[in-house]
């Protein structure tokens, strides 16, 4: 009897345990609570994120991670599940956080409650959706690939800036500062002589010797207005008068182009005949001194030729 007693209480005991050990489990794994599932889409990696990890409402943990899939080449699929009695809304957002040195990571829900409805479902009767928003480290991220961009351009630039033919440039602009500073210090001396000089013209003697002399020149303007008035009439006169002489010449001009140049033409004309017959007749008397004494002797007619009868 005693035999048969000792394997009964083993295995009561390995029952016992076992069912204790069922209990447990079920027990943490949340049958014991309340629970509601919900869907977050990543389109970010989630390096550190595993099933069971962790998930935190407002850093309270609310829930766990059931199951971390790749949903696609861009999207990883992460279903939790939280208490019911969390008031996960279409405000909600989550992201990923990392606790503490080891690096691992957790799901941080908060709400910003712009929307109090109740989360939609991608599947009818399916779990709710959340939005994920780029956590602290996907945004460092961010920020330093954009810094990184920004530093780059700026090398780039500064490269640019600093090529042999703008070194060169920038040294001869230096150059051409250092003579323009050299010319604007000679010329800021001359311009406290040129300073000294109007303090001694703008003297009280100076001064006054100005007055004067701009009453005198305003006496000698007064006095000179008469005579530039008669200078003014003179000019009108020669004016006059060289209109008169203008219309004088085209007079003249007139008369020697329609009288007196035919005159001095036909004048010409007749002139021009008596010298070439004054020319015959000293050609006659030279060729014939004797018709000065005898006159001109009448031709004798030659053969088959007849004399004229004379008038």
């Amino acid at each position: 009897m005693e035999n048969r007693a000792y394997p009964l209480m083993v295995g009561l005991f390995v029952i016992c345990l076992g069912a204790a050990a069922i209990m447990a489990f079920w027990w943490v794994s949340g049958g014991a609570q309340d629970t509601t599932k919900y869907l977050i889409i990543s389109p970010k990696s989630v390096t550190g994120l595993n099933p069971q990890a962790a998930v935190r409402y407002r850093g309270v943990r609310v829930g766990k991670v059931i199951d971390v899939d790749l949903q696609d080449s861009r999207e990883v699929s992460i279903l939790i599940r939280i208490d019911s009695d969390v008031p996960v809304t279409r405000g909600t957002r989550a992201r990923i956080g990392t606790q503490g040195l080891t690096g691992q990571g957790f799901i941080q829900l908060d709400d910003d409650g712009s929307d109090p409805a109740p989360p939609k479902s991608i599947i009818a009767g399916g779990p709710g959706l959340i939005p994920m928003q780029p956590g602290l480290m996907d945004q460092a991220t961010d920020s330093a690939q954009e810094i990184i961009g920004r530093l780059r351009k700026s090398s780039e630039r500064m490269e640019q800036v600093l090529s042999p033919e703008n070194v060169a440039r920038i040294d001869q602009t230096l150059k051409n500062l250092a003579a323009s500073s050299a010319s604007l210090e000679k010329a800021l001396s001359q311009t406290a002589g040129l300073a000294a000089d109007m303090r001694r013209f703008s003297s009280p003697e100076n001064a006054e010797r100005l007055t004067a002399t701009l009453e005198q020149i305003q006496t000698m303007s007064k006095q000179l207005s008469p005579a530039v008035d008669d200078f003014r009439k003179a000019l009108a006169k020669v004016d006059a008068a060289g209109t008169r002489i203008d219309k004088l010449g085209g007079d003249v001009q007139a008369s020697l182009t329609a009288d007196t140049l035919p005159r001095v033409n036909q004048l010409m004309l007749e002139l021009q005949t008596n010298t070439q017959q004054l020319s015959r007749v000293l050609d006659d008397i030279e060729r014939s001194p004797q018709l000065l004494l005898l006159g001109k002797r009448q031709q004798t007619p030659g053969p088959g030729e007849t004399i004229p009868a004379r008038p």
